[in-house]
């Protein structure tokens, strides 16, 4: 087994994510302080339920956050690994303002590397002394939809193909041609004008 100091807060690519990311998880649930309806078909507690390890890893990487050192060790880890892109929070959100701004604190000192995180947590400032290089997508379904700033990047999903709205992208996750995000498509994690995604149900 790893020592403390030597397991790794990042992965790298799933069955959706190309390698050529790095991705970073917290736990669904006790990280999620904006969860509405998604709390009733939340993916990321099966997988939680099933594979016990990988709930542990992930609780593992909710106290890091909470370290002192936290943003020294990722910034770190994140320059070791070479890659250009991060994805914040494949599963869990950001459970604090204090939190957030640490990430905001990493982009800030990685101007090169692209950063992007879809959220609820949208009674959090998600604005202010935010980079170019972190991109935050807003995400229908929480307990403040209200809140939403719809001159800025959304995210929401559907039930259909029909649903989808005018000026919204499908994320081609479904389509038959599809490979991995950042190799058929980068659309989330390209800094650009608003995003507006919608994925559909599955």
């Amino acid at each position: 087994m790893l020592k403390f100091q030597e397991r790794s807060l990042l992965t790298f690519g799933n069955h959706k994510l190309s390698k050529e990311q790095a991705i970073f998880t917290l736990p669904s649930g006790e990280t999620c302080i904006g969860a509405g309806e998604c709390a009733k078909w939340c993916y990321s507690k099966k997988a939680e339920r099933i594979y016990p390890s990988v709930r542990n890893s992930r609780k593992w990487k909710l106290e890091q956050t909470k370290r002192k050192d936290f943003v020294e060790r990722i910034i770190k880890e994140i320059k070791k690994t070479k890659r250009k892109v991060v994805r914040i929070h494949q599963d869990g959100d950001f459970y604090s303002q204090e939190y957030l701004d640490k990430w905001k604190e990493i982009a800030k000192k990685l101007p090169k590397i692209t950063f992007y995180a879809f959220t609820k947590s949208l009674e959090l400032d998600l604005w202010n002394n935010l980079t170019p290089n972190l991109i935050i997508i807003q995400s229908y379904g929480s307990k403040y939809d209200t809140l939403i700033d719809y001159s800025k990047n959304t995210s929401r999903v559907i039930e259909s193909i029909k649903d989808i709205g005018r000026n919204e992208f499908l994320c081609p996750y479904h389509d038959e041609s599809f490979t991995k995000c950042g190799e058929c498509c980068k659309y989330c994690m390209t800094p650009k004008r608003v995003i507006n995604v919608v994925f559909i149900k599955h």
